[in-house]
């Protein structure tokens, strides 16, 4: 339970706060921006460094992206390429309505501060949707092959067998695709925990 007294980061002191919640467009501008990002700077912190995921899934999508790195299933890459620039995104459409609804209490015209805070905070939840559905089709194209890869091809001939995959990439992308259900799993317990202590 909060105190009116106590001192939000992003809206400032209380006369900040008054003021903002005087302006009639704000509360649910404010309500949309909470329902996507966490309005504290630690948040933003942990976002940007949280940038080297999608970076490193990116890379390794893009080096094994021909075909013959794993021909038992060739979308594997794919799904890393697609899923790491679109977590990119996710990250910096949070981040940036994040800071902007700090100025939302201060901006003598916020309407077109709060015209962006809206069109990213509504990007940021079409991506969410988008990353739940891809994960799930990766989730398919990995683990529909998992009983029958093989990580050994003949080096002497440079043949690779048709039930091959390259044991970095199929093994990295086993791993992150368990994590990224962990994350989502701890990220609706954090929501509704929020959610259930605000309504207290």
């Amino acid at each position: 339970m909060r105190n009116e007294n106590d001192v939000d980061p992003f809206l400032g002191s209380s006369s900040e706060r008054q003021s903002f919640n005087e302006n009639e467009s704000q509360p649910w501008v404010n309500y949309l921006v909470g329902a996507v990002v966490s309005p504290s700077v630690i948040s933003v912190i942990i976002l940007l460094l949280l940038l080297f995921i999608p970076i490193t899934v990116l890379v390794v999508g893009i080096n094994y992206h021909d075909p013959h790195y794993c021909p038992i299933e060739p979308h594997i890459s794919t799904f890393l390429i697609v899923h790491g620039s679109v977590l990119f995104g996710w990250i910096i459409f949070t981040i940036i309505p994040t800071i902007l609804a700090k100025k939302l209490s201060s901006n003598d015209d916020p309407y077109i501060s709060g015209i962006i805070v809206i069109i990213l905070s509504v990007m940021t939840i079409i991506c969410t949707i988008f990353l739940i559905i891809w994960t799930i089709v990766g989730s398919i194209w990995t683990f529909n092959v998992f009983y029958w890869v093989t990580y050994y091809y003949d080096t002497k001939n440079n043949f690779y067998p048709y039930n091959y995959c390259q044991p970095e990439l199929y093994r990295f992308t086993f791993v992150y695709i368990i994590l990224s259900y962990i994350f989502v799993f701890l990220q609706i317990c954090y929501y509704c925990f929020n959610n259930m202590f605000n309504w207290k």
